[in-house]
């Protein structure tokens, strides 16, 4: 009877540390989230990303830049491939990027630049990507993957 009690109580005790700990996480995230600009709106989404349920989704965008929310820059040169593009040159956080096949008539010829913002962010990070591009564009079905 006493060995049920304490599991009980333990099993209490676990789930109330696990729902803390997932508050927080929230908390945490949402807290830069709003750093960054945005709010509760995008939250569930960002979990997607963190989760690694999604890879990327648009939160802005206007006629020459759109900002999205994304996973760390490593997973996006295998999507950059499968949809002919190429990183041509990099500086700093700017990638830029061309059309697998087309020439370059100069090294400053590119067709996009892809820039992430400087602050380091342990769940998600912030991207632009310009000339009208947005990140479901080169994600298609991979979208949720």
């Amino acid at each position: 009877m006493i060995k049920k009690k304490l599991l009980k109580y333990l099993l209490i005790i676990t789930l109330i540390l696990v729902i803390a700990f997932v508050l927080l996480n929230e908390y945490c995230m949402l807290g830069y989230l709003e750093s960054y600009g945005f709010g509760i709106k995008e939250l569930p989404r960002t979990n997607l990303v963190f989760l690694g349920i999604s890879k990327g989704f648009t939160v802005s965008s206007d006629e020459d830049w759109t900002t999205f929310i994304g996973r760390h820059d490593y997973i996006y040169g295998d999507l950059r491939g499968k949809n002919g593009s190429y990183e041509c040159d990099r500086m700093r956080e700017a990638g830029l990027h061309s059309k697998i096949g087309e020439e370059r008539t100069n090294e400053f010829d590119h067709d996009f630049c892809i820039v992430s913002k400087n602050d380091w962010c342990f769940w998600f990070r912030v991207y632009s990507i310009n000339n009208g591009y947005r990140i479901e564009d080169f994600l298609g079905d991979e979208a949720m993957n």
